[in-house]
């Protein structure tokens, strides 16, 4: 519903009547809406860390772990409807939160990707002079990239194109 009509135009009547239950059940558990909201997207929050994660520790390799963590974010992102909505629209008029879930959510990765990029380092797999500024670097960049792989309809399969990101990243795309 937050997805679907926004934050500010559901009210907890709509959400009592859509869960079947009272009014009353819900301030058993919940002191306004926006609480309900900020369980909502701790959830999303936390199912598109997870399968980064999971993602990330089934693989062997550097690139493997890079492949797992861009194919399980873009394709979890598009499951994760209120952590979207929240991510596209100018959210500080609706929910204050915002800019924190969003930091939140840049550092883990950050952190995940540094992971990666230093186990890539030390296997020698990888080659990368500064890991905190590169995975810096790759995550922000990227944002840009998943948001319109996830909002946008592209022709291209996500595995074709996340593996197409990283030959570019990887590889480059300079001369040799």
């Amino acid at each position: 519903m937050f997805s679907q009509f926004g934050p500010k135009k559901v009210t907890t009547d709509d959400i009592a009547e859509r869960a079947r239950i009272s009014k009353a059940t819900i301030y058993r558990y919940y002191r306004n809406k926006r609480e309900i909201f900020d369980d909502v997207v701790a959830y999303e929050v936390n199912q598109l860390l997870s399968a980064m994660t999971e993602a990330v520790n089934s693989e062997t390799s550097a690139v493997g772990k890079l492949r797992g963590y861009l194919l399980s974010k873009m394709g979890k992102l598009r499951e994760l409807v209120n952590l979207l909505h929240i991510t596209r629209v100018a959210w500080s008029e609706h929910w204050p939160h915002g800019t924190e879930v969003q930091d939140q959510i840049l550092d883990r990765q950050k952190v995940m990707v540094a992971g990666i990029l230093e186990f890539g380092n030390q296997s020698g797999e990888l080659q990368v002079r500064n890991v905190e500024l590169t995975a810096q670097l790759m995550v922000i960049s990227l944002q840009s990239i998943e948001f319109r792989w996830v909002f946008d309809s592209m022709d291209v399969p996500l595995s074709v194109y996340v593996d197409h990101m990283l030959d570019v990243i990887i590889n480059g795309i300079k001369k040799r």
